[in-house]
C-alpha cells in the first residue's frame, strides 16, 4: 500500500490546513485571491470542515445606513457546493430582527425562489460580522443564488464598487439592492447596482478525485 499516494496526501493536507488548532492555517479567498491565514484570526463560530473554504467579497470602501432594507449579492455557482455559513458586515447597537435568505434561479437576472430563510433576534455590538450560524444549504452548479440579509431597524452596511468578483465556487455577479424587510418569495433581480456587499461565506465542496489542477493548487498552499 502506498501511504504517499496523491489521495492520501490530499486528505492529510486538508486536515492540516483546516484543523482549528493553534498555529493551523486555512485556505481563504480574499477579493478573489487564494491566500493562507491563521485559523486563530477567524471567529470561533466558523466550523472548519474538510474541504471547507472561506470567501470574502466586497469591503468597507462605502458605508450607508437605511431602515428596514435587504441587501445581498448574487453568485454564479460553477461547482456543486454546500453553504455552511453566511456572515454579513453590519453596524448597529440596538436589538433587531435579522433575517437571512438564500434564493435560487437558473439565470442571473430573473425570478429567484427561496430555498432558505431564518430569523434571529440579535443584540447589536456595533460593526461586526453577523452570522447565520451553522447551516447546510446545497448550491448546484450552473445555477445562480442571492445570499442576503434584511433588518427591521436601521443598520449601517458596507460595500465596494465593482461589476463582479471571483470566488472559490464561481463568482459574485451582481449586488442585490432594492429589497425591503421582509423579502417576499419569490424575488426578482434585474439590475446590477455595481455594489459588492461585504460578506463572508463558508462553503464545503464535495470530495472529488485528485486531478493535476487540484494537486497543483494544494501544493501551492504548502510549498
Amino acid at each position: 500500500m502506498n501511504l504517499l499516494s496523491p489521495t492520501r496526501i490530499v486528505t492529510f493536507v486538508t486536515l492540516l490546513a483546516l484543523s482549528p488548532v493553534a498555529g493551523a492555517h486555512a485556505a481563504e479567498y480574499v477579493n478573489g485571491t487564494l491566500t493562507e491565514s491563521p485559523a486563530v484570526n477567524h471567529p470561533s463560530k466558523i466550523q472548519w470542515l474538510p474541504n471547507a473554504t472561506v470567501d470574502i467579497v466586497g469591503g468597507t470602501a462605502h458605508n450607508e445606513a437605511d431602515p428596514g432594507r435587504a441587501k445581498g449579492n448574487s453568485y454564479r455557482v460553477d461547482i456543486n457546493t454546500t453553504l455552511n455559513e453566511a456572515e454579513f458586515w453590519l453596524d448597529f447597537s440596538d436589538t433587531q430582527t435579522l433575517t437571512y435568505y438564500v434564493v435560487e434561479s437558473p439565470v442571473e437576472f430573473g425570478s429567484y425562489s427561496e430555498i432558505y430563510r431564518a430569523s434571529q433576534l440579535v443584540a447589536g455590538t456595533g460593526a461586526a460580522w453577523y452570522s447565520t450560524g451553522p447551516i447546510s444549504v446545497a448550491m448546484t452548479a450552473n445555477n445562480h443564488y442571492i445570499i442576503a440579509v434584511s433588518w427591521d431597524g436601521t443598520v449601517l452596511y458596507s460595500y465596494d464598487v465593482g461589476d463582479s468578483q471571483p470566488t472559490s465556487f464561481g463568482a459574485e455577479t451582481h449586488g442585490y439592492a432594492p429589497g425591503v424587510n421582509p423579502l417576499p418569495n419569490p424575488i426578482s433581480s434585474d439590475l446590477n447596482d455595481l455594489a459588492i456587499y461585504y460578506q463572508r461565506l463558508t462553503t464545503n465542496e464535495p470530495t472529488v478525485p485528485v486531478t493535476a489542477a487540484t494537486w497543483s493548487r494544494i501544493k501551492s498552499l504548502i510549498d
